[in-house]
């Protein structure tokens, strides 16, 4: 039986209390080769253990994202090009949970995986395409909440440059999503950011 997914292990889950990271460029620059536009290929440096906090927040964010993208498409209710969205979106968020467990693992830190949580939905969230593109909505917005949130407190540059790409690539799937949910493509000129315990405490309610 698979864990729940808690704030508490969401935020301290694998923390070994102070941690820092170095990542050298040369192992960070493999990591960059994994997709076009993946992170900058510098090093790190030294992440403090808030920024690594924030990093096992966002894991947590791509895991659920992961879930949804993968029975959204396996409902069957998506359109050709809904489901190639979809799918897309899978790739881009399964790149993102790999750069962030890289990030970890470097630090000796271990990540949340699939295994270890269990998520779970409103009643009927895969019964038809309008509760799936409902919920790519609302799950989009948690997770661009989530990154603005870290892109405003994350200490080390490379990392927040990193975090600013996903940031960008979340808001390009709310807006795809949006526009499928008969929402405007884009609304506030400042999207709200979350702070860290608003985001835990948004995970906590898909978390079973």
């Amino acid at each position: 039986m698979r864990a729940t997914l808690t704030r508490a292990q969401l935020i301290s889950r694998g923390a070994r209390g102070g941690a820092t990271l170095l990542v050298a460029g040369s192992a960070f620059g493999a990591l960059a080769g994994m997709a076009e536009g993946a992170p900058p290929s510098a090093a790190l440096g030294v992440l403090a253990a808030a920024d690594l906090a924030y990093v096992r927040l966002l894991i947590g964010v791509e895991l659920l994202l992961i879930d949804f993208y993968a029975n959204a498409i396996a409902s069957g209710h998506l359109a050709r090009t809904a489901r190639y969205s979809a799918r897309l979106a899978l790739v881009n968020e399964t790149e993102h949970h790999d750069f962030l467990a890289y990030v970890l693992g470097a630090a000796g830190l271990t990540a949340l995986t699939a295994a270890d949580v269990d998520f779970s939905y409103p009643t009927g969230s895969y019964y038809s395409a309008a509760p799936v593109t409902k919920l790519a909505v609302a799950l989009e917005r948690l997770a661009l909440g989530s990154y603005l949130g870290a892109a405003g407190e994350i200490a080390n540059p490379v990392l927040a440059a990193a975090v600013a790409q996903i940031t960008a690539n979340e808001a390009q799937h709310l807006s795809a999503f949006s526009v499928r949910a008969a929402q405007p493509a884009f609304h506030d000129a400042f999207p709200a950011p979350l702070t860290i315990e608003e985001a835990s405490n948004a995970l906590d309610t898909y978390a079973s």
